[in-house]
């Protein structure tokens, strides 16, 4: 795992540039490979389920408030589990609200002004409505945290602190326990997810920890990026690419930055690149059947 303290680091060093105001440009640099790189390659997507579901005569949802593309929404009416087909234009959604029904069945959806716009627009209440989405990345910004001491038991998910002052938004993080000579304080040397933090001194991890017991061991809780462990280095090689590009130009170097990030672009897309969802939308020149059409199949208001 690389961490962002870890990124940091490693941008000083292949810049050969320690000052704070590099550590400031080498973090946005990151962050914006990163952003980029998980964009493509569908790794910040989530689910959101509508508190409450639908209610009755309502035809907008607010979407989650990190929200940075829909995917796909579903609604569960009774056991079925029903998909609304995304309507590509405002031109289109206003077409289809021409005359206003309503119907336990949506057919289409629309965004709009951070809304999720049904149609037609729901008849009962309390339907589940899920968002498939993908959301927006918070910028890498927060540096390892290593105070104090831990113990933990082999095959335990609850790990205890000894001078430590862990908070709640360590929660995601990750916690690492390095190996060292002594049996009682070496760890396994493995990244853990962090699920919770109970209080100062006590965190609960994702999975049960394998290694060893460990009694006063040093570790680290760092914050790493959503993409796999083997191309967390790509962000990396972008800045030092972009700095020798236009920061402190070195054709020689960022040409070398350059094919480093290239050669890992293209391992990544060879295993993450086929996935088969996709969150483009229909064709703006797409005709949409209009139900309108159809009124004998549903209720109006």
């Amino acid at each position: 795992m690389r961490t962002y303290t870890q990124y940091i680091s490693d941008f000083t060093n292949l810049t050969n540039n320690t000052s704070t105001a590099n550590q400031t440009l080498g973090a946005k640099l990151i962050n914006d490979a990163l952003r980029y790189l998980v964009g493509v390659f569908f790794f910040n997507e989530a689910s959101y389920t509508v508190p409450g579901g639908t209610v009755a005569n309502q035809a907008g949802y607010t979407l989650p408030f990190n929200n940075k593309q829909v995917i796909n929404t579903t609604v569960l009416i009774g056991s079925v589990l029903w998909q609304p087909t995304e309507v590509p234009t405002r031109k289109a959604y206003d077409a289809l609200n021409v005359i206003p029904f309503v119907n336990d069945f949506p057919q289409f959806y629309y965004i709009f002004n951070n809304q999720l716009l049904l149609w037609p627009t729901p008849a009962s209440s309390a339907d589940p409505i899920t968002i498939n989405y993908k959301k927006r990345i918070r910028d890498l910004s927060v540096a390892d945290y290593t105070t104090g001491t831990l113990s933990v038991t082999s095959a335990s998910t609850t790990v205890t602190g000894s001078g430590t002052s862990w908070t709640a938004n360590m929660a995601n993080r990750w916690l690492n326990i390095p190996q060292t000579a002594s049996n009682t304080t070496s760890g396994d040397d493995e990244w853990y997810q962090i699920a919770s933090v109970t209080n100062a001194t006590t965190l609960v991890l994702n999975n049960a920890y394998q290694g060893g017991t460990v009694t006063g061991g040093t570790y680290t809780i760092g914050e790493v990026p959503i993409l796999p462990e083997d191309f967390q280095d790509l962000p990396l090689y972008r800045a030092a690419y972009v700095y020798h590009t236009a920061i402190n130009q070195n054709a020689e170097k960022a040409k070398y930055y350059k094919s480093l990030y290239d050669e890992g672009y293209l391992r990544l897309d060879a295993e993450f690149g086929s996935k088969t969802s996709s969150v483009g939308l229909t064709p703006g020149n797409m005709s949409v059947e209009n139900p309108n059409m159809f009124q004998s199949s549903i209720s109006h208001a």
